[in-house]
């Protein structure tokens, strides 16, 4: 386990387990409510850590089934509510955990104890990745952003083709890039960036314009990839 953030409203913990994937709890220091981000395979830590918890949700920031690996020894324990994408959610129907679904339409704001978290439609990556917002708890703190495999230190997250490489450059720039400077992005792999980073390494990016960008570029494409 890692701690990510501890104030005094609320409290960020993550695991690395299955395919290299982070998974997150956030845990409201008043009530000890919380929200599970993602279930990736062997969730059995994060799982002991959840249990001392009151935990209320579980939010999944996309389909891929690396992140849903987990997800039937999480809700097996947890019978709570499930937060998917709607475009994302077919992956999900057939899961007996999946019986009370949740709503994350985009800007929809879920309120947990003294969490509250706004849902954002980031499509791209999949249909129907959602990242989630944890704002600044005080004047000077960084809000939280969960941004699944949209966003990384680096650049966007893989695409499956031209026309969605389109889509995940658009959501960053109109819904990611937009948010305070200061936001901490917690991906679903690997190490946390920020969007005052993510904004200057972008800045080098030469295919941001459709009509700029070769119509074979797409996969894991890098902020730095060259002309």
């Amino acid at each position: 386990m890692s701690n990510i953030y501890r104030g005094s409203l609320w409290r960020i913990d993550s695991w690395v387990s299955g395919f290299a994937n982070n998974s997150y709890l956030i845990t409201c220091e008043a009530s000890a409510q919380s929200v599970i981000v993602d279930t990736p395979e062997e969730p059995l830590e994060m799982i002991a850590a959840a249990e001392q918890t009151d935990v209320q949700a579980i939010l999944i920031t996309h389909n891929h089934w690396d992140h849903i690996e987990g997800f039937d020894a999480v809700t097996e324990r947890f019978n709570v509510p499930v937060g998917i994408g709607a475009n994302d959610a077919e992956a999900l129907e057939d899961r007996s955990g999946y019986s009370n679904p949740l709503a994350v339409n985009h800007d929809t704001l879920l309120q947990f104890g003294n969490i509250r978290l706004r849902c954002i439609a980031t499509p791209g990556h999949t249909d129907g990745s959602t990242c989630y917002m944890l704002p600044a708890e005080k004047p000077n703190a960084n809000p939280h952003l969960f941004t699944g495999d949209t966003l990384f230190p680096g650049g966007p997250g893989r695409t499956r083709s031209a026309e969605a490489l389109s889509q995940i450059l658009d959501s960053i720039a109109s819904r990611l890039h937009t948010l305070p400077s200061n936001t901490v992005a917690l991906p679903g792999h690997g190490d946390r960036t920020t969007i005052a980073d993510s904004v200057a390494e972008a800045r080098n990016f030469p295919y941001w314009s459709d009509h700029e960008r070769p119509s074979d570029l797409f996969g894991d494409v890098a902020w730095n990839t060259s002309l």
